[in-house]
């Protein structure tokens, strides 16, 4: 068994009109969710063997705020195809991790993040239409982070529907956390 962490980028400034997608850093919200997230990630003790991050500007922030409050251990590797990665650009990515690693933590943006999870996840809806599957499906905000179990020996192994979603985190349900 793998688990594979998915962090979207935190809330990102469109208050420079003029500047590249790329370079938006973030703004007040996202700044405030990186530190919610920060501590949701330390209390439950998440320290991955593998971190990939997205290189934009908003994904670096994202990173170093949240792993300065979550005392995350692992060197970061920035990956440009997590920039606009789509579902088989990340399958590639992840099946390139080491085999020895248990664990790891993509930081990344969407639709690749979530439509990543939706192609792992099985068929987890339940009749009351709350489920983490259900709430992801809807919408992975920024800074929201989920968490699933591969049914899986090796990275390289990853194929869709192997997967389990554990829990969907969205920063407003951890307001408190802060």
């Amino acid at each position: 068994m793998k688990t594979l962490w998915l962090l979207r980028h935190a809330k990102s400034s469109w208050s420079d009109p003029g500047l590249d997608d790329f370079d938006r850093p973030l703004n007040k919200r996202g700044r405030g969710a990186c530190a919610i997230m920060g501590r949701l990630i330390a209390e439950r003790g998440v320290d991955p063997a593998c971190l990939l991050c997205s290189p934009s500007a908003r994904t670096r922030e994202t990173l170093t705020r949240v792993a300065a409050l979550a005392s995350l251990s692992a060197a970061p590797r920035f990956e440009p195809m997590l920039y606009e990665a789509d579902v088989s650009d990340l399958m590639r990515l992840i099946r390139g991790l080491p085999a020895d690693a248990a664990d790891a933590l993509i930081i990344g943006h969407n639709p690749g993040l979530q439509d990543l999870a939706l192609a792992l996840a099985h068929d987890q809806h339940g009749a009351a239409g709350n489920t983490p599957l259900d709430r992801l499906e809807d919408k992975f905000p920024t800074a929201a982070l989920a968490r699933l179990s591969l049914d899986i020996d090796a990275w390289v192994d990853l194929v869709p529907g192997r997967g389990q979603l554990i829990s969907f985190d969205v920063p407003k349900d951890h307001a408190s956390v802060v």
